[in-house]
């Protein structure tokens, strides 16, 4: 179904969405499977993983990072609108515009210093203790973020039906 804002970036987002849901989906995974065999190595063979807990933690991290994407693709992220819903139209679309043009500025602003961050000496060098291996591929999950969230904002930039707040009704 092709309506007047399903363009190309929309149609990119969208799939760049579901490749983050994917990703979200087998993190999941991998996330049961290193607590299941971690407790099983601790209680039947008496010899637990001593990476797994490391290991689970940056699992979260990612998905943490991925789900705040999707939500922003979903404009689904946390507004405080009770305020805002009761301004006249035009100045709804104005603080609609304001919050997404902030919120571009603060992600550009992240990905610059992310990018910077992860070229760093210190950030080359710094290895997880449990894994041994380099941080640096844990620590890429900020710059990704920042990037597919710049990508979803601008996707859904030329969509005008974002541009009202509505309140909640009573019956909701």
């Amino acid at each position: 179904m092709n309506t007047r804002h399903d363009t190309w970036l929309s149609r990119a987002s969208h799939g760049l969405a579901r490749v983050e849901q994917f990703l979200c989906s087998l993190l999941i995974a991998a996330f049961g499977v290193v607590l299941i065999a971690n407790v099983f190595a601790r209680y039947v063979l008496n010899s637990p993983l001593y990476f797994a807990n490391e290991l689970a933690v940056y699992i979260l991290i990612w998905m943490a990072f991925l789900a705040i994407s999707i939500a922003i693709h979903h404009d689904q992220h946390v507004r405080l609108t009770m305020l805002v819903g009761l301004l006249p139209a035009p100045a709804q679309r104005a603080c609609y515009w304001l919050t997404e043009l902030v919120c571009l500025a603060i992600l550009a602003v992240m990905l610059w210093y992310s990018i910077g961050w992860l070229r760093s000496p210190s950030v080359a060098f710094d290895i997880a203790i449990t894994l041994d291996w380099p941080k640096w591929h844990f620590y890429l999950i900020v710059p990704i973020f920042c990037a597919t969230s710049i990508f979803h904002l601008i996707a859904r930039l030329p969509d005008r039906s974002r541009t009202v707040f509505t309140l909640a009704s009573d019956e909701e």
